[in-house]
């Protein structure tokens, strides 16, 4: 039996969370049935490049513009001569140039990915999307609110939605028993985009050092935004207890350490470093938008504030301070919750077996 061919069209490769999400999918693709093939446009991490996949990297810098066309054309051709089957898009510059392309040359199966609210859109490439999208063959989102977003947003029939959550190996994620005491608060994330609010963070440690001032503090990530907060946290005099970890490989080990985990975004899709924070026995308080209120459950697997508001974040860490007994509840029940429902094993199954029902149906 010939293999599948599925194509995989993504901007680049960086320790972010659909890039992972991707990694790791691809990397437990059943490969007595699939073929992976992966495509970057921007420059990666070739660490993050899994095995037994055969990449390609085309650099397109710009999608609208004769290189992008370009490229664009080259990728037809390489899905005709390759005989792929699928394409599968994650991004909006990947979704508009794998999608057309994949429309061209006549792939049958043509899937876009959806795994935030599409915040960052640009006028441009949000007419482009919508029209692009109404030649895919299905989609796939990691939440219901953003399926339900773009279902009104690009008006796609909800029954071409497909809903499948994210996926995390269980065995790298061994929980670990919460402390009385709180020592290490952190946010997870990479520092290239405001919509995540770090700054938020930084203003409401500066609160609760007030009365805490032997907590510390860690934004794990890296990006551009760094140089700002560091000034802000300066500004502030909380500088000194707030610690700038850059990147790390690893951070389930990481978080052995930490107490609370915070999330602040004023958009989500489906936060993998929730998903993680919980796995980890950290307790999380993240706000209530996008795909957050999905995974935590309000005083019973964590706790949600309203976005913006850093006074309110400041008031729900104080009383985790305070009430050591809830957040050892809640950080347990949060374990008890993700372990029945994020797994690699459920979350490639469900992609092969969405895969396969979509080449049946053409049949």
């Amino acid at each position: 039996m010939n293999k599948i061919k599925i194509l995989f069209c993504i901007d680049k490769l960086v320790r972010g969370g659909t890039e992972l999400q991707l990694i790791g999918l691809i990397k437990h693709l059943d490969r007595t049935i699939f073929e992976p093939h992966l495509l970057t446009i921007r420059e990666s991490d070739s660490d993050l490049i899994p095995e037994d996949c055969i990449h390609l990297h085309w650099p397109t810098s710009k999608i609208f513009a004769p290189q992008g066309f370009l490229t664009g054309l080259k990728l037809t051709k390489y899905l005709n001569n390759q005989n792929i089957s699928i394409v599968q898009t994650f991004f909006q510059d990947s979704t508009i140039l794998a999608g057309a392309a994949a429309k061209l040359a006549n792939v049958p199966v043509r899937i876009s990915c959806f795994r935030d609210m599409g915040f960052w859109q640009s006028t441009l490439q949000n007419f482009v999307l919508k029209r692009i999208n109404h030649v895919m063959t299905g989609h796939i989102a990691n939440a219901q609110i953003v399926a339900r977003h773009f279902h009104q947003a690009y008006a796609i029939p909800m029954e071409k939605m497909a809903i499948f959550p994210n996926g995390l190996d269980q065995n790298t994620l061994p929980f670990s028993q919460a402390r009385d005491r709180v020592a290490n608060i952190a946010m997870v994330g990479n520092m290239t985009r405001q919509v995540k609010r770090f700054d938020l963070f930084v203003a409401a440690a500066a609160l609760v050092s007030e009365n805490h001032p032997d907590i510390r503090w860690h934004i794990i990530g890296e990006g551009h935004l760094r140089s700002d907060l560091e000034q802000q946290a300066r500004e502030l005099g909380v500088l000194d207890k707030i610690i700038f970890t850059g990147r790390i490989s690893h951070i389930p080990d990481y978080l052995n350490d930490i107490d609370i985990g915070i999330i602040c975004s004023d958009s989500e899709g489906l936060s993998n470093a929730i998903i993680e924070y919980m796995f980890k026995g950290v307790t999380t308080i993240a706000t209530n938008v996008g795909g957050n209120p999905e995974l935590v459950e309000h005083t019973t697997t964590g706790l949600l504030v309203e976005a913006g508001d850093h006074q309110q974040l400041a008031d729900q860490i104080l009383n985790l301070i305070k009430h050591p007994e809830l957040r050892h509840q809640l950080a347990q029940n949060a374990r008890d919750t993700v372990e029945k429902k994020y797994s690699w094993e459920y979350c490639v199954q469900a992609h092969q077996n969405y895969y396969l029902q979509q080449l049946e149906g053409l049949r």
